[in-house]
């Protein structure tokens, strides 16, 4: 072949070529291998299947990379099924991580709760166990409180050698006030009264309602009775001033005994009952009294 074949309207034609291919046992199968001689003829060009044994050639060679394709489909089939594993893998992480999620914050929520009504729990405890050693009306300690830290003083006063005092003290005419302006002015009256108090003892000192309109004093750590007496004077000079209740003023004075560690007794029953015997002398004759209990109960 020099040149292109035509047809007599000048169209290309296709050559057919029979190629043997290997076939199953018994002999080759032979089948037809179209040749476009446009394509495969030229001027310049060598005819790509000049013979049947080239097209042969040409086709036994494309043959073994079509079976090493079909070689490599398991693999890849393999490998697709994986990915497609790992997908629904990756999926149902998500899906189990968002679970998670949603309940660590419903974990978050429920220890919010937990601990809000834990501090809420804590504060009532507190409370309780304030109000258990506290006055209501005043806020003063009451008496279970005094007499622990008078136990208290009284050891280290003991240990130290030092006095302390007991101051015990009581309203003058407070049935009257009460029943004259009503429990609501006289609960007012007493909370003016402990707050005259407070200031005039020491930040170390014990004001202690004792019940009803008396009132306890702890002085630890003083001096000599002196000191006792020196405070007692400040409360007298200051429950002389007016008391602003409501649209009034209420004058009170107050009758205060003292007693005195060593010298009156060593045990708190003793310091109570002497302090306590000093203050209703103090009523009699309307002064500070520091006098005995055996002296005042053998009148």
């Amino acid at each position: 072949m020099c040149g292109a074949a035509r047809t007599a309207s000048g169209a290309p034609f296709i050559l057919p070529v029979m190629v043997e291919l290997p076939g199953q046992v018994g002999g080759g199968v032979r089948r037809p291998f179209e040749v476009d001689h446009m394509k495969t003829a030229g001027v310049n060009h060598t005819p790509r299947f000049a013979t049947a044994q080239h097209a042969r050639d040409a086709l036994l060679h494309s043959v073994p990379q079509r079976a090493a394709g079909n070689a490599a489909m398991p693999g890849l089939q393999r490998a697709l099924a994986q990915v497609k594993n790992l997908q629904q893998a990756l999926a149902s992480s998500r899906e189990e991580a968002a679970a998670v999620r949603q309940e660590a914050g419903l974990l978050v929520e429920t220890n919010a709760r937990l601990l809000e009504t834990a501090a809420r729990h804590e504060a009532e405890v507190a409370n309780l166990r304030h109000f258990a050693y506290h006055d209501v009306l005043t806020g003063l300690p009451n008496r279970a409180l005094l007499l622990d830290r008078l136990q208290q003083a009284l050891v280290r006063a003991k240990r130290q050698q030092t006095c302390l005092a007991l101051l015990f003290l009581d309203l003058d005419g407070f049935k009257a006030i009460n029943d004259r302006l009503g429990h609501a002015a006289g609960d007012k009256l007493l909370q003016r009264v402990a707050e005259r108090l407070l200031s005039c003892v020491r930040g170390g000192d014990t004001v202690c309602r004792y019940g009803g309109d008396e009132f306890v004093l702890l002085l630890p750590e003083v001096d000599d009775e002196k000191h006792a007496v020196a405070v007692a004077q400040k409360i007298h000079a200051r429950l002389a001033r007016s008391c602003r209740v409501d649209d009034g003023s209420i004058a009170v004075t107050a009758s205060i005994g003292v007693a005195v560690y060593p010298v009156d007794g060593v045990s708190r029953n003793d310091l109570i009952n002497q302090a306590d015997c000093a203050m209703y002398h103090a009523k009699t004759v309307k002064r500070t009294s520091r006098v005995r209990a055996r002296m005042v109960m053998s009148r």
